[in-house]
């Protein structure tokens, strides 16, 4: 662990922003590029795999739906809805965030963290959102009892009043926040795009301790979100490494890798640690790009299994079994015990897929063109499918045990229930 200063992020951390912006298209729109390429072979290949034709079992009924400000701009923001108590928390990429009942769809409270760049007396620009120059919160929503939490890619880790929304405190961290922060009873975490993970004061943002890695000099856009299980904070790193971390002092336990760089060129040698590690009972569980997805105990790190695999989404699970979506958009159904192969479905192929989310007998996943898709958790057949938003869907949904949070790319929140025919 080493101790961390605060410094401006804007001059240290401009050219890599750049280059993880860059990569990041180059790795989720490949298939374009290739269209433009004359001399490319126009096969199917690269394109995404059409609709699953299936005999539907289930319906995708709305139970309510409203509009979040502007949207999650074009970058690739995961800007995920937050659920607590009775509450929905949800936020655009521009700076407004807001507070929904559960049940209704109401809105309680909406504020803005921010005045996005080429706002005019507070309205954002036409011109400027629909060339995203105007976006700027990259990470959140989270929520406990008492505040929401999100961040912004000027490093700002802004505390608003989860009654209210009124703002509590704001402090400026050394670089862009992309993803969802964590507490525990004392402390609130939060990681930034320079590698490094702290602990800050619950009560002022007052910075407690902080844990930096080493940050490879190409990485996809984002960031793992960090997971707190009592007395451990659990962090997955650019690096490809997994660290568990005491949460009260920032001690590291164990640390271990998910992927292991490898290759000749910069590019090759990319393992990000992307998508949220996942904590159960039965073990910690992390997927790297271009590495694989692990199992490993909670105590001590040490590996239980490991299967070759490339995803930077979030995990999932039920029915015993871990959902991963790897790159190519396959959605793996694998065993918590064993990582053995209960099945998989294929069906989704190069359609932009986001990790999974489980309700009832279901697994769902969203893609690029919109569309939500419903599978058994059994044997993961198709037996629903719905389009929420045409502009796409980014984040994965969000389960609270029977209804999912569906957010869209053009801010179109739709609250739904999958009803079996």
């Amino acid at each position: 662990m080493r101790s961390s200063v605060m410094r401006p992020a804007w001059s240290q951390h401009m050219s890599r922003i750049v280059v993880m912006v860059m990569l990041a298209s180059l790795v989720s729109g490949c298939a374009w590029m290739q269209r433009l390429n004359p001399f490319s072979s126009d096969d199917d290949e690269l394109r995404p795999a059409p609709l699953m034709e299936f005999t539907r079992e289930a319906r995708v009924r709305t139970e309510w739906s409203g509009s979040v400000g502007a949207g999650l701009g074009r970058r690739y923001n995961r800007l995920q809805p937050a659920i607590r108590g009775d509450r929905v928390y949800t936020a655009d990429a521009y700076g407004m965030v807001e507070a929904r009942n559960r049940e209704t769809g109401e809105r309680i409270w909406q504020t803005r963290i921010g005045v996005p760049e080429g706002a005019l007396l507070g309205a954002i620009a036409v011109w400027e959102r629909d060339n995203d120059r105007g976006s700027f919160v990259t990470g959140g929503v989270y929520a406990d009892d008492f505040a929401v939490f999100v961040g912004t890619t000027r490093g700002d880790f802004v505390a608003l009043r989860a009654d209210d929304g009124g703002e509590l405190w704001r402090v400026t961290l050394s670089s862009e926040v992309l993803a969802p922060a964590a507490s525990s009873r004392d402390h609130i975490f939060a990681v930034t795009g320079d590698g490094r993970l702290r602990a800050l004061s619950r009560s002022d943002g007052r910075q407690i301790w902080s844990y930096d890695t080493q940050v490879p000099v190409l990485s996809l856009r984002g960031s793992s979100a960090p997971v707190f299980s009592d007395p451990l904070v659990f962090q997955g790193f650019s690096n490809g490494r997994l660290t568990a971390l005491r949460a009260d002092s920032g001690q590291v336990v164990w640390e271990v890798p998910v992927g292991v760089p490898t290759g000749r060129s910069e590019l090759e040698r990319m393992a990000d640690v992307d998508g949220s590690p996942l904590i159960t009972p039965a073990g910690a569980f992390a997927v790297s790009y271009q590495g694989a997805v692990k199992s490993v105990r909670l105590q001590d790190g040490f590996t239980q299994w490991e299967r070759p695999m490339s995803s930077f989404v979030p995990l999932a699970e039920g029915y015993g079994q871990l959902y991963v979506v790897d790159e190519q958009g396959v959605l793996h159904a694998l065993d918590q015990g064993s990582g053995s192969v209960v099945w998989q479905q294929d069906g989704l192929l190069r359609r932009g897929v986001t990790g999974a989310a489980s309700v009832g007998a279901h697994v769902v996943v969203g893609d690029s063109e919109g569309y939500l898709h419903v599978f058994a958790q059994t044997d993961g057949r198709p037996v629903a499918r719905t389009r929420i938003d045409r502009r796409g869907i980014r984040v994965a949904p969000v389960s609270d045990g029977s209804r999912l949070y569906v957010l869209g790319n053009s801010g179109r929140l739709e609250v739904v229930r999958i009803e079996s025919d």
